[in-house]
């Protein structure tokens, strides 16, 4: 009986230790009056990491790539849209990063080196979402690795890493 319960308690372990990836999201948003529509893909980080108060809890990072809001021609449909725009969103915290100094990330794709991307704040000051400067050179490392991490500066909470299984990446979009 004792083998059986510590069997039971390795395979649960396992389990418990084992990472869930992450599946990207795509989703549209189509404004029918004017015949525009804007697609989506998002995917969350693997992990989380603990802010101090009021920020407690977990906090994930997300990737959000959006296409331009475009009008559709005849046939065309949105999922047709290719992301040309890169943006991080913090689901809990602020990041640093402000017209006045050098706001950057760090994110190092695979096992390869660690880079630097220059980042713009929010154009209507949100401290939670940055904009990559560069988005065409991070959305082609997205599609063409399978893992990454990214290290982001946080108010009052100094750097930070999130990993990222890409896997999955919807292929031509």
């Amino acid at each position: 009986m004792n083998l059986f319960k510590l069997a039971i308690t390795a395979t649960l372990l396992t389990f418990a230790s084992s990472a869930i990836s992450a599946e990207w999201m795509t989703r549209y948003k189509k404004d029918e009056m004017r015949g525009t529509a804007r697609k989506f893909l998002q995917i969350d980080s693997d992990n989380s990491v603990e802010f101090d108060f009021p920020y407690n809890g977990g906090a994930k990072l997300s990737i959000i790539l959006r296409s331009k809001n475009t009008e559709l021609k005849e046939g065309q449909k949105p999922e047709d849209l290719k992301p040309t725009e890169a943006l991080l969103v913090i689901s809990k915290g602020q990041f640093i990063c402000n017209s006045y100094n050098d706001c950057k990330i760090s994110a190092k794709f695979d096992n390869g080196k660690i880079m630097q991307y220059s980042m713009t704040e929010s154009g209507d000051g949100s401290s939670d979402v940055i904009f990559f400067d560069n988005s065409s050179t991070f959305i082609k490392n997205l599609q063409s690795h399978k893992k990454l991490i990214i290290e982001a500066s946080f108010f009052q909470a100094g750097t930070r890493q999130f990993k990222f299984d890409l896997e999955g990446y919807p292929s031509g979009k």
